[in-house]
């Protein structure tokens, strides 16, 4: 009987363990599948997103075509070319970095000795005022 009794168990056991690897595989080829589609949609996404840069860059270039540019800026700008008379020398801006009115008023100071020195830039800078 002691025998017996030791089979069952050994049979019991061995079934027991059979099932326990048949389910863990189970579970592992569930797991398995769902990472394969999770794997699946990231890879569509990554097509449909490198499709999408690909058009994007393709729209930008047409955008910042330098003719397409210099048409848009001639018909929407009434800009026109810049005269000697309205550059000005670096050197007459204040860098004194003082605040408040004293920087503004040191420039004001400086654009005006221009001015008084060029008549065509005291023109301009009556005009503007």
């Amino acid at each position: 009987m002691n025998t017996t009794k030791s089979a069952a168990i050994c049979l019991w056991a061995a079934l027991t363990v059979l099932t326990a690897v048949i389910f863990a595989t189970f579970i592992m080829k569930n797991r398995v599948q769902s990472l394969e589609k999770e794997l699946a949609g990231i890879n569509r996404s990554i097509n449909e997103d490198m499709k999408t840069i690909h058009i994007l860059k393709a729209e930008w270039s047409h955008l910042n075509n330098p003719e397409r540019l210099r048409k848009l800026a001639q018909e929407h700008t009434n800009l026109n070319p810049i005269k000697a008379e309205q550059i000005i020398s670096y050197a007459a801006l204040p860098f004194d970095f003082e605040n408040g009115d004293n920087r503004k008023m040191l420039a004001r100071q400086n654009l005006n000795n221009i001015a008084n020195r060029n008549k065509k830039l005291r023109r301009l800078a009556k005009a503007e005022r």
